[in-house]
C-alpha cells in the first residue's frame, strides 16, 4: 500500500509540475500574442494617420501650385502679359515644390524612426556655415513673409561631428515654422559655446502657443495652425535627429508673444 502510495504522490507531483510549465508557458505565450495584436493595431492605426497626413499635408501646396499655374497661363495668353506677376507666380510655385519636398521628407524620416532605422552620416562640419546658407534660402529669395532676420553667430567656433543634411533639415524646419506664424516680425538666430556644446537659438516674435501645445510638439501629429489640420510632424523628427546626435531640443512659447526654440550639438569630433 506504501509503494502504491508513493507512486502515486510521485505520478501527481510530475504531472502537477508539468501541467504548471504547461500554464506557464501558455500565459508567456498569451501574452506574446496579446503584444503582437497591440503591435498590429498601432501599426494599423499608424497607416491611418500616415494616409490622412499626406493627404492633409500636400493637398494644400498642391491646390496653391495649381492656382497659380493656371494664373500664370492666363498671363502668358495675353498680348503684353506682366513678367513680373508671372515671376512671382513662379517663385510661389517654387516654394510650394520646396515645401511637398520637405513634407515628404519627414514623413519618410517618421518611418524610419518608428522602425528605428534613422541612420546619421557623420562628418566635420560647422554650423556657422550652415545656419548661413539655410537662413540665405529664406531670406535671399522673398521667402520671409516680409520678416526682419537677425544672425547673431560665433563664426570661431570648431567644427563638430554631425550629419549636414539632418541639421540642414531641422534648422530649414524650425525656420520655416518661425517664418510661417510670425508676420512682419522678426526672426532671431544665434549661434554660440558653452561648455562642452554649440548652442542654436531660432527666435520669433510671432503668433507663440498655447501651453498645452507647446507640451506636445515634439510627439508627432500636433500643430497650433489655426487655419488648417495639419500633423506638426517637422518637430517630432527634429527632436528624433538631434537626440541621435546626443544633443538636446527645447521649446519655450507664450501665445501671442513668439517662440524660441533651442536645441545643442556636442561641441567636439569623432
Amino acid at each position: 500500500m506504501v509503494d502504491i502510495i508513493f507512486a502515486f504522490t510521485c505520478v501527481s507531483l510530475i504531472c502537477g509540475v508539468v501541467l504548471f510549465f504547461h500554464l506557464r508557458e501558455y500565459d508567456r505565450q498569451r501574452e506574446l500574442l496579446y503584444k503582437q495584436n497591440e503591435k498590429l493595431r498601432r501599426y494599423d492605426a499608424s497607416r491611418s494617420v500616415f494616409l490622412t497626413t499626406v493627404s492633409h499635408e500636400v493637398k494644400n501646396p498642391l491646390n496653391a501650385i495649381n492656382l497659380y499655374a493656371r494664373d500664370t497661363l492666363e498671363l502668358m495668353s495675353e498680348e503684353a502679359p506682366d513678367v513680373s506677376l508671372i515671376q512671382s507666380n513662379q517663385q510661389v510655385i517654387e516654394k510650394m515644390v520646396v515645401r511637398i519636398d520637405r513634407i515628404l521628407t519627414d514623413l519618410k524620416d517618421t518611418v524610419a524612426i518608428e522602425q528605428g532605422r534613422l541612420a546619421l552620416n557623420l562628418a566635420p562640419m560647422r554650423l556657422s556655415k550652415l545656419l548661413k546658407e539655410v537662413s540665405g534660402t529664406y531670406f535671399g529669395k522673398d521667402a520671409s513673409g516680409g520678416n526682419e532676420l537677425v544672425l547673431d553667430i560665433d563664426e570661431n567656433l570648431l567644427p563638430i561631428s554631425a550629419d549636414y543634411a539632418r541639421i540642414v533639415q531641422v534648422v530649414t524646419n524650425l525656420l520655416s515654422n518661425a517664418i510661417q506664424h510670425t508676420k512682419a516680425g522678426r526672426i532671431r538666430i544665434t549661434l554660440y559655446k558653452q561648455g562642452g556644446e554649440q548652442i542654436v537659438v531660432i527666435a520669433d516674435n510671432g503668433e507663440g502657443m498655447k501651453e498645452e501645445i507647446r507640451e506636445q510638439v515634439f510627439k508627432g501629429y500636433i500643430s497650433s495652425d489655426k487655419e488648417y489640420w495639419r500633423h506638426g510632424i517637422g518637430l517630432y523628427v527634429s527632436h528624433q535627429i538631434i537626440e541621435a546626435h546626443d544633443g538636446r531640443i527645447w521649446i519655450e512659447s507664450k501665445l501671442g508673444e513668439g517662440t524660441t526654440v533651442t536645441f545643442t550639438l556636442p561641441d567636439e569630433e569623432k
